[in-house]
C-alpha cells in the first residue's frame, strides 16, 4: 500500500505572495513529475483518497485550500502562477517531508547477477528522476547489468554516463549505489570507471607494458609488483618474490628490490625498503669527474646520457699559454662539432670593452696568457638537438668580466662536451668540471 507524506514545499496552510508582497489571491499552483511537464497528482489527506485539483487554486489570502500530500518515492515540480497565468516561480525536485525513498532507499530482496531485481520499502510505483537507491549485490556481474525495482520495467545500470558495465564493476557482498537519470541507473560508487582492480590483475602482467618517456618492453611481474622509473628503452623479466615489493630502475633495466645493490642512481626512482635497509634516490644533478687543466689543448667530458636536458660547464682558475679564447664545443657519438655555432663573447673591465663572434664553438674571451678564468656556462636543450648557452666569468688576474652566449644545432643526440683553445694554446692552470641534469 502506498504511503503519503506531506509536501515539504507547500504542505499545510502555505501562503503565497505576489512580487509586491500582497497575497496571491486566485493564484495557481501547478504540480508535475520532477524535471518534466507531465502533470502529477497530489492529495488532500494522508490516505491519498482524494486528489487536489491541478492546478491548485489559492484562496483570497493566497493560501492552499487543502493540505498537499505526496506519495513516497516521488519527486515533484511546482510551478506558481498568478490568477492570469503570469509565472511567479518554478520549484523542482521537491520531496515529501521525511520521505527518504524519494532521495535514497536501501533495497532488499536483491537477486540476480546481470539481471538484478530488488524491492523498496515502501514500494514505489514509478522511477523518479534524481532518486538514488543502494543495495548489497548478491553476485559479481559478468556483463552489462539491468535493475528492476518492485517489478517496474528493468533499466540499464551504466557508468561514466551511458557506458555499459564491465565484468566486475559490481562485486558480490559490496554496497552498490545508483541514481536514476530518467532513462538509466547511473552507478555512483565505481571509483575506477573502467573495471575493478583485483590482485589477479596486478599479479599477472604478462603483456607488453609502456614505461615513462616512451620506452616499451615485455615482462612478467608477480607478487603485487609496483613499476616505477623513467627513460628506459626496455625492461627485463623479474619476479620480486615478495608481495608489495617495488621494482625500480638501475638506469638500464628494471630490477627488483631484492636484486638491487647499493643506492639507486637513476631518474624516476622512489625510496623503497628491503631486508631492513631503506634506499633513497640520489639527486638528478650529476657531477662528472673534475679535470686539472694544466696541460694539453683539449679536455673532453664524454658519456653524457641521452636524456640530459641541461649541462653546466664550470671553470676555476683556468688559463692558457697565450691569448687565444677558450671554446666550449658540443658533440655526438660521431665526434665533436667544430662548426655551425652562432656565439658571442665580450670583455667588460674597468678601462675597456671588447667583443668577438665565434662559429667554431661557444667562446669565452681571454686577454692574456696570465688570465685566470673562473665562472660557469649553462647549456640547455631547446628542442630537436638545438642547444643554447649563456655564461658569466671573471678574470682573477685582472679586473675583467666575461659574458658569453650562443647556440648550435647538433646532427644527433649530445653525448660529450669539449673545452679547448680557439688557437693552438695549451692549458697551464686551473680545474674544469661538468654537471648534467
Amino acid at each position: 500500500m502506498t504511503a503519503y507524506n506531506i509536501s515539504s514545499f507547500a504542505g499545510a496552510g502555505a501562503q503565497f505572495l505576489d512580487d509586491n508582497g500582497a497575497p496571491l489571491s486566485g493564484g495557481k499552483l501547478y504540480t508535475y513529475a520532477a524535471g518534466t511537464t507531465t502533470p502529477a497528482a497530489t492529495y488532500t489527506t494522508t490516505t491519498g483518497s482524494a486528489a487536489n485539483t491541478n492546478p491548485i487554486i489559492l484562496d483570497a489570502a493566497g493560501r492552499t485550500p487543502n493540505e498537499i500530500w505526496l506519495p513516497v518515492g516521488n519527486l515533484y515540480k511546482f510551478v506558481l502562477k498568478s490568477s492570469t497565468d503570469v509565472l511567479i516561480g518554478t520549484y523542482d525536485g521537491i520531496p515529501a517531508v521525511n520521505d527518504p525513498y524519494s532521495i535514497n532507499s536501501l533495497l532488499s530482496g536483491v537477486t540476480g547477477t546481470n539481471t538484478i531485481s530488488a524491492s523498496a520499502t515502501p514500494a514505489i510505483t514509478a522511477y523518479a528522476t534524481g532518486a538514488t537507491y543502494s543495495f548489497i549485490a548478491a553476485n559479481t556481474n559478468s556483463a552489462a547489468v539491468t535493475l528492476s525495482i518492485d517489478g517496474l520495467t528493468a533499466k540499464s545500470i551504466t557508468k561514466n554516463g551511458s557506458a555499459a558495465l564491465s565484468a566486475g564493476d559490481i562485486q558480490a557482498g559490496k554496497m552498490t549505489w545508483v541514481e536514476y537519470d530518467g532513462a538509466t541507473f547511473q552507478l555512483l560508487n565505481n571509483i575506477v570507471y573502467g573495471g575493478s582492480i583485483t590482485n589477479a590483475t596486478i599479479n599477472s602482467l604478462s603483456t607488453p607494458l609502456t614505461v615513462a618517456n616512451g620506452g616499451t618492453g615485455a615482462g612478467t611481474f608477480t607478487a603485487n609488483a609496483l613499476l616505477v622509473g623513467n627513460g628506459l628503452a626496455a625492461f627485463q623479466t623479474v619476479a620480486p618474490g615478495t608481495a608489495g615489493q617495488v621494482l625500480t630502475s638501475d638506469g638500464t633495466n628494471w630490477v627488483s628490490a631484492a636484486s638491487a645493490s647499493g643506492t639507486p642512481n637513476a631518474i624516476g626512482q622512489v625510496p623503497f625498503s628491503t631486508n631492513g635497509t631503506t634506499y633513497t634516490p640520489t639527486l638528478k644533478i650529476t657531477a662528472m669527474t673534475a679535470v686539472t687543466s694544466t696541460s694539453g689543448t683539449a679536455i673532453d667530458f664524454t658519456g653524457i646520457p641521452s636524456w640530459v636536458k641541461r649541462i653546466t660547464v664550470m671553470l676555476n682558475g683556468v688559463s692558457l699559454s697565450s691569448t687565444s679564447a677558450l671554446l666550449v664545443q658540443l658533440g655526438t657519438s660521431s665526434g665533436v662539432t667544430t662548426s655551425g655555432y652562432s656565439a658571442y663573447s665580450a670583455i667588460f673591465g674597468s678601462t675597456s670593452f671588447t667583443s668577438s663572434a665565434y662559429t667554431t664553438g661557444l667562446g669565452i674571451r681571454t686577454v692574456a696568457g696570465t688570465a685566470s678564468i673562473s665562472g660557469a656556462m649553462t647549456i640547455s636543450l631547446l628542442n630537436n638537438n638545438i642547444w643554447v648557452a649563456a655564461g658569466n666569468f671573471a678574470d682573477g688576474a685582472a679586473i675583467n668580466g666575461f659574458f658569453s652566449a650562443g647556440g648550435v644545432t647538433l646532427a644527433a643526440t649530445l653525448d660529450r662536451v669539449r673545452i679547448t683553445s680557439a688557437g693552438a694554446d695549451t692549458f697551464d692552470a686551473g680545474t674544469i668540471n661538468v654537471l648534467y641534469e
